[in-house]
């Protein structure tokens, strides 16, 4: 296991008028634990992940796994990620077990009948029958093809992992399974893992670290339990409050006129703070905080509780808006 560390990372698409996607976000997976990032779509989370993996390019900052910038690391490098679509991620002329083995790192197990032996081993982890390894992926459910994908991924001797809406894709029935098994393999191999959902329920069952990312940057983080029960960004307090639970169906939900106000534009971001236009307590409600237009609440987030980049973060009082202790 080691420490994953995003230092500042950037991720700019196109020149002077181009996207970015990502802005200058911070946040450290301690080895060994699992950090769930959660937001809306299009805020960022999975053009984080796929810069982590080489996927997207990094246009300032640096990515470190150990110590070691990843744009460093071999080929085979010890970092691994599970995608969304468990089909698009394995190769359909490939048997299951070809694709397990080819993720096996060059060196560690020589000889056909280690690796096949090896990819027995792994399919068993992950609660599939070793005979699996010879049929295709197309011959296997939505579950069965995410497990595999998880599988290959633990192919690669990996010392983090990302997981990447892995669940979003699979019918509810078999959502749990999956959950269950990625919390079972986390702790049985002490992996430092990127959680990543829009699911708040799916982000406080597996997770010890929360952090949140709305329009490209880290606007709260911190445990999961004190996020979850005393956020201090609004936006946090928004997701926790559009969020079904056991006492408030679909239908009982009332978001805030704010909260339902069309997300700004990525491309041209609002200055000060980002969340102004959608926020519930912010200028356009409490005409006296004009701050919120023109200071960006970032730059001295750290000095805040769970890292808040809210002006207001403290001065707003709020019930506890949900309980971790239920199960996904």
């Amino acid at each position: 296991m080691s420490e994953l560390i995003f230092d500042t990372v950037s991720v700019r698409y196109g020149g002077r008028r181009g996207l970015t996607a990502v802005d200058g976000v911070s946040l450290t997976v301690p080895a060994g634990k699992v950090v769930g990032l959660v937001g809306e779509s299009g805020s960022g989370k999975s053009t984080l992940a796929r810069a982590a993996v080489g996927l997207s390019p990094i246009s300032a900052g640096r990515v470190l796994l150990g110590g070691v910038d990843v744009r460093k690391l071999p080929r085979r490098r010890p970092l691994q990620m599970v995608f969304q679509d468990p089909y698009s991620s394995l190769n359909p002329r490939m048997t299951i077990g070809e694709s397990i083995t080819e993720a096996i790192p060059r060196g560690v197990l020589p000889g056909r009948s280690a690796r096949k032996e090896e990819a027995a081993r792994l399919l068993e982890l992950v609660n599939l029958d070793p005979d699996r390894a010879e049929h295709l992926p197309g011959q296997m459910s939505g579950g069965q093809r995410q497990r595999v994908a998880l599988a290959r991924a633990l192919a690669g001797r990996p010392e983090a992992l990302i997981a990447d809406e892995i669940t979003s894709a699979l019918d509810v029935s078999v959502q749990g399974a999956v959950l269950n098994l990625v919390r079972s393999v986390q702790r049985q191999l002490d992996l430092s893992m990127l959680f990543i959902s829009h699911n708040l329920a799916v982000i406080r069952y597996l997770s010890d670290i929360v952090a949140v990312m709305y329009l490209g940057r880290i606007v709260e983080a911190g445990p999961a339990e004190q996020v979850l029960t005393d956020p201090q960004h609004p936006y946090t307090r928004d997701l926790l409050d559009a969020a079904p639970s056991a006492h408030k169906s679909l239908f009982d939900l009332e978001p805030s006129a704010t909260a339902d106000a069309e997300p700004p534009d990525p491309h041209y971001p609002p200055a000060g703070c980002r969340y102004h236009p959608r926020c519930p307590v912010g200028p356009l409600v409490r005409t006296d905080r004009e701050i919120c237009l023109r200071a960006d609440p970032v730059e001295d987030a750290a000095s805040r509780r769970h890292a808040a980049a809210c002006h207001f973060s403290e001065s707003e009082g709020h019930e506890p808006a949900i309980s971790r202790g239920a199960s996904a």
